[in-house]
């Protein structure tokens, strides 16, 4: 089972700044690794139920897949969404181990400078040594993580996002939400680092997991 403490960072709440060890892959595990064939069959529905997630619905460009909590019919309303995606390039061009290392430093880069073009910097990042059971070097290769707060119409969200990488692929896991009072979203309050972590740790083992391997 996950820690029911978040495991991305450190007790000032900052994810370890220290590079992520270098994982040894087994000559099993040489091959390119493949994508879940349904994203949103990754999480068991204990699992879902742990976290108060519905149904998912898949995305229908990318292998990726959206779960929504139910947030009530009365105040006060509490608002949740997670998403998982998996990038391995396309089906006719596979991501090599390079490409997919090239695509998340981009994707760190960016993220470390602004994750969201509705908000600013990211108040907390780093790189993740472990996340929820998984560890760096043992269950994915690298990974990072950023939690920003974001406004769209004056309603605030906070959103914590982890991004692993796992041989050529490349795993995003996001969760966003706010805690609103009254029937106003704009005075919502955004879920906090640690709500988004804690999530994110609960799920990031089955998601991990459901990345395959193919023959060389």
């Amino acid at each position: 089972m996950p820690a029911t403490q978040p495991s991305l960072t450190s007790p000032a709440a900052s994810p370890s700044t220290q590079d992520a060890a270098p994982t040894i892959e087994p000559p099993a595990e040489a091959g390119k690794r493949t994508v879940p064939a349904s994203p949103c069959r990754v999480l068991t529905a204990s699992t879902r139920s742990r976290i108060g997630m519905r149904q998912g619905k898949e995305d229908r460009l990318y292998p990726a897949c959206k779960w929504s909590n139910d947030p009530g019919n009365a105040p006060p309303f509490r608002f949740r969404d997670l998403s998982i995606t998996y990038d391995a390039g396309f089906k006719e061009f596979t991501a090599s181990v390079d490409d997919a290392r090239e695509s998340f430093a981009t994707k760190r880069k960016s993220d470390y400078r602004q994750p969201s073009v509705f908000g600013r910097a990211p108040s907390v990042k780093g790189n993740i040594k472990q996340v929820g059971t998984a560890k760096a070097g043992e269950h994915f290769d690298e990974g990072y993580y950023v939690y920003f707060v974001y406004e769209v119409g004056e309603a605030k969200r906070g959103e914590g996002k982890a991004v692993l990488r796992k041989g050529n692929v490349v795993i995003t896991i996001s969760v966003s939400g706010a805690d609103v009072p009254g029937r106003r979203m704009r005075d919502g309050r955004p879920i906090d680092n640690a709500t988004a972590q804690a999530m994110i740790d609960v799920v990031a083992g089955q998601a991990i997991a459901a990345v395959g391997v193919t023959s060389a």
